[in-house]
């Protein structure tokens, strides 16, 4: 598991240090996709779209962007355009406190997937994720006041994806309702389309559900998942266990 404490640049850092040898393989994984010109022109591209948004509408986020490509070695753009490519859809549901998720991983991120436990010095709460080591965002996570999100559909390709959603909704949430009304705040600027399912310690849950710039929000019944999850994130104990595929089971609490 990974751990990142500190400011957001640090906790990039520590990331990017500790799985540098899968990043550096995703990154040479993209550039293959591409011709040269190509992935010089779609670098560029990233940098002016998704780039400019994350560093005015959510700094914490690209910062921690910026450390992640520091620690592992390669250009921030190229983590960019990973995170405007990388797309993961879920399936979830919530029964009692408890969120269940199974995830339809692109095979070429399954070696990457690891928990990572975030610990910020300052301005937001300590958490536990489910992510991919080239990622800044998380897949799933919850936080220490109990929070919990599942990054369940992320359709606009080629835009900011709704895993930074995810992962600033952890990062500075401890009530379900305010942690709505931060979001859909930062949606307007975002424009990205998708679906969270997001879950307090008392048994609440909602979907949020993005397209252009709106937010609609919609209660969670409960409900069962009709598979077996590959994660389950006990709201009210705050901690999140991970079942990797032959691997056995990772626990963690924020």
């Amino acid at each position: 598991m990974i751990q990142a404490e500190g400011a957001p640049v640090e906790q990039g850092r520590a990331q990017g240090r500790s799985m540098r040898r899968e990043i550096e393989h995703s990154v040479r994984q993209l550039r293959q996709h591409y011709g040269w010109a190509s992935w010089i022109g779609a670098k560029r591209r990233a940098q002016r779209t998704s780039g400019r948004v994350l560093r005015r509408q959510l700094p914490q986020q690209r910062e921690r962007l910026e450390g992640l490509a520091f620690g592992a070695g390669v250009s921030a753009a190229s983590l960019l355009l990973a995170e405007e490519l990388y797309r993961v859809q879920a399936a979830g549901s919530k029964r009692g406190t408890e969120v269940h998720a199974s995830f339809e991983i692109p095979l070429e991120l399954e070696p990457s997937l690891t928990l990572r436990a975030s610990r910020p010095d300052a301005g937001g709460f300590a958490s536990v994720e489910l992510v991919c080591a080239p990622l800044t965002g998380c897949l799933a996570g919850v936080n220490s006041e109990g929070i919990a999100v599942v990054s369940l559909a992320d359709r606009n390709l080629g835009g900011v994806s709704v895993r930074f959603l995810a992962q600033e909704l952890i990062f500075r949430s401890r009530q379900l309702g305010a942690a709505v009304d931060h979001i859909r705040r930062r949606a307007a600027y975002l424009q990205g389309t998708g679906r969270l399912l997001v879950a307090d310690s008392e048994g609440s849950a909602v979907w949020l559900d993005f397209a252009g710039g709106s937010v609609k929000a919609k209660p969670v019944s409960a409900e069962g998942l009709g598979l077996e999850p590959e994660l389950r994130i006990d709201t009210a104990a705050r901690s999140l266990v991970w079942t990797r595929p032959g691997a056995g089971e990772l626990r963690a609490s924020a």
